[in-house]
């Protein structure tokens, strides 16, 4: 057998044991493989709460525009976050996304710009980018949507995720410490700002008390399935840096193998969330409605190419 012919074999193989995985997964979490197209009628009414609001809306490609990245803000407020009543938290919500997915592009065209973003909201300076400077803006929103608690989480865990590209930028080639075991899932938190989507599930009107203790499990169900479900495309793309790889590496095993222990860790962490939320049935509802469409935002979307996977 050539070796053009074994890396192909190895390739399907691979493919054949995601798919499996995957499958697995869908069925611990109770949800099935759909699709959900995205609503253009609310596409466009988040695209016009944008320009009303003077954010970056252009087409011209030479000048920084959250246009590019509203489908993907849009789609995941509609799947996921469908079920919070309040239209315009659920707007909130598309062009939140679509601030970090520019943060993520803007600081790979740029990173002076987005290492600094932190200084200058702090202290109330104009931001060195006409998208930033919105972002700025558009943060002070967040008190709107959410009570005074959650709103500072909300906030806190929005700088650490704009914050968290410096980290990794500052400590490349760094000595990776064999004894600092929770180092990758401390800069995993901070890279996905999932206590703030975790907690923006939740409406306003909803009792604190009533799904409070189960954020840090609601995070890690985010930020970790979120990994599984874009691990098919990680691979295909060589992406060897991201969580699922870096894990591998500092256990000694094949990622093929990180991928399939986190996917298990993942279905035990959403039905660890459904115990504590069991407690409140509004809650535990809503939970699972999120978790319903948070992943079939994931199947849905070509980003993550689960047409090719799992046909």
């Amino acid at each position: 057998m050539s070796t053009a012919n074994a890396q192909s074999n190895a390739t399907i193989t691979d493919k054949e044991v995601i798919c499996k995985t995957i499958e697995s997964f869908l069925s611990k979490i109770e949800v099935p493989n759909a699709f959900m197209p995205i609503d253009q009628k609310f596409y466009d009414i988040c695209c016009k709460r944008a320009m009303d609001q003077g954010y970056p809306m252009g087409t011209d490609h030479t000048i920084p525009s959250i246009r590019p990245f509203m489908k993907t803000g849009v789609y995941l407020a509609f799947c996921a976050y469908g079920h919070l009543e309040n239209e315009a938290t659920r707007i909130f919500m598309a062009l939140y996304t679509a601030f970090l997915v520019y943060v993520d592009v803007a600081f790979v065209r740029d990173s002076r710009n987005v290492r600094v973003f932190t200084e200058r909201f702090i202290r109330n300076e104009k931001q060195m980018d006409i998208v930033l400077d919105s972002l700025a803006q558009f943060l002070l929103e967040i008190p709107d949507h959410w009570e005074p608690v959650v709103a500072s989480i909300i906030l806190t865990a929005t700088l650490n995720f704009i914050t968290a590209p410096t980290l990794e930028y500052q400590t490349q080639g760094m000595t990776a410490s064999p004894h600092a075991e929770g180092y990758p899932g401390f800069l995993r938190q901070m890279s996905g700002a999932a206590e703030s989507y975790g907690l923006m599930l939740f409406p306003r009107n909803l009792v604190l008390n009533s799904y409070i203790q189960s954020l840090p499990e609601v995070a890690n169900f985010l930020n970790f399935s979120n990994d599984v479900l874009s691990f098919y495309k990680e691979e295909l793309e060589g992406d060897n840096v991201n969580y699922i790889s870096v894990r591998a590496r500092c256990q000694g095993v094949p990622a093929i193998t990180a991928f399939q222990q986190l996917s298990d860790e993942v279905a035990r962490c959403h039905a660890q969330v459904c115990k504590i939320l069991e407690m409140d049935q509004a809650a535990y509802d809503i939970w699972k409605k999120f978790t319903y469409g948070y992943t079939v935002f994931h199947l849905s979307c070509d980003r993550y190419r689960f047409a090719e996977l799992m046909n």
